[in-house]
């Protein structure tokens, strides 16, 4: 049986629409009816980086659900936050986040987690890689260009979307117009991500 609803976990630091664009390409090239976003506290891979403070990536989240709404108003599904993350404290690994979701899903075979192609050439690298190839169905999203390597064991579906050239790290460089309209308000409003 496959489940309906979908992760996407990340520092979201900031949101911006290539975020949004993967919530829409799941919904309509994945049927995914619910996405979960799970902020981390601290990403395992972006241990040397300084995000904004956590309240402060959910409030732009909040803002960019909202956004959603607005740029694909006929688009119906669900869009959670789950704190689950900061609650836990420390670094946060997909694995954990993931055995934290296996019960709330426990009568489904595997739990998706979209993840976007630059992600999945070092799969098999992540934290508890073994447990994450039994227990996920990976998403994978264009982002770059079709992967040039990935785990031949993983379950990966891959889909042929749409590429939204966009990036956290562009915005945190000053790129502003990757941000959608509520997000970039607040952004600028709180002269947050000045180059």
């Amino acid at each position: 049986m496959k489940s309906d609803t979908a992760l996407l976990g990340g520092s979201f630091n900031p949101v911006h629409i290539g975020h949004l664009h993967l919530i829409h390409d799941a919904y309509s090239l994945a049927s995914i009816k619910r996405v979960v976003l799970i902020p981390a506290l601290l990403s395992n891979f972006k241990r040397s980086s300084h995000p904004l403070a956590f309240e402060q990536r959910v409030k732009l989240i909040e803002l960019a659900i909202a956004d959603y709404r607005d740029i694909f108003p006929s688009d119906d599904v669900e869009i959670e936050i789950s704190l689950v993350e900061k609650e836990r404290g420390g670094i946060s690994y997909t694995s954990d986040t993931i055995r934290y979701f296996l019960p709330l899903y426990g009568k489904q075979d595997k739990i998706n987690f979209i993840i976007g192609d630059d992600l999945v050439e070092n799969l098999d690298k992540w934290h508890e890689y073994p447990f994450l190839r039994d227990h996920v169905r990976f998403l994978c999203f264009q982002r770059e260009g079709a992967a040039v390597r990935y785990p031949e064991d993983a379950d990966i579906v891959f889909f042929n979307n749409q590429k939204v050239v966009s990036s956290s790290s562009s915005v945190r460089d000053g790129v502003l117009d990757m941000l959608s309209a509520r997000v970039r308000r607040y952004v600028e409003d709180n002269g947050l991500y000045r180059a």
